[in-house]
């Protein structure tokens, strides 16, 4: 899989047809693709909650002081940082393994819900429906949005930028992968409309998830 990655991220139509071609199983992408990559955001929080912690702070700080001056602003979201600014300052070590471990168990899961929704839309549009090779697709593509999560060790508006990049490439290789994979057709902009969907659906279950993560990471703090 290693010999996929650079030309997947420079040449991604040749490269896709390539993996095209290829019958990776679904546990041979996460124990060969999928683990490694996704312990990046994860450790990337950690050293940044330990190591950058003044950052996080100062962030959080500016984040309170204006959301005092915001009526509209979730009194829920207001406890949460200002829980999380305390376990900063405390350097709670026991619980940023117990949020790294959080964050990390729910960077596995990404892929496997990116998959499902490509298995379940790609009919769909014309394409294959194979959970394997729409793993793959989800899989491979997320690799640009982890590699961007090293970014989390500083907490800036240039790490946010990066982390928008990296999820932006990723929807495009998903694009490009949906034609060359999932052989999604490009006729009527079938390829187009399958992606926008998809980005979507992703927003919105990404956004239940990030609920669920959120609801698990208080709780710890509160330990």
């Amino acid at each position: 899989m290693v010999k996929y990655f650079l030309d997947l991220y420079l040449k991604p139509k040749t490269t896709w047809e390539k993996l095209s071609e290829e019958k990776f199983t679904i546990p041979q992408i996460y124990a060969k693709l999928v683990v490694i990559f996704a312990f990046i955001p994860a450790v990337s929080h950690f050293i940044g909650f330990v190591v950058f912690r003044d950052y996080y702070v100062s962030a959080i700080k500016q984040f309170l002081e204006m959301a005092e001056k915001d009526q509209e602003q979730s009194a829920r979201t207001i406890a949460y940082m200002k829980a999380l600014m305390k376990e900063l300052q405390d350097n709670d070590i026991v619980q940023e393994f117990m949020i790294m471990a959080v964050t990390y168990g729910f960077e596995l899961l990404k892929p496997l819900v990116i998959a499902i929704i490509i298995l379940f839309l790609s009919p769909a549009f014309g394409g294959i429906k194979d959970p394997n090779k729409s793993f793959t697709v989800a899989a491979f593509a997320l690799v640009p949005s982890w590699m961007a999560g090293a970014f989390y060790i500083m907490n800036s508006p240039i790490s946010m930028f990066m982390i928008f990049l990296g999820m932006f490439y990723t929807f495009y290789l998903i694009f490009i992968g949906a034609e060359k994979v999932l052989k999604i057709p490009s006729e009527g902009s079938k390829n187009f409309q399958f992606i926008i969907v998809v980005i979507i659906l992703y927003l919105v279950i990404s956004g239940v998830i990030g609920q669920i993560e959120t609801l698990i990471t208080y709780r710890i703090l509160n330990v």
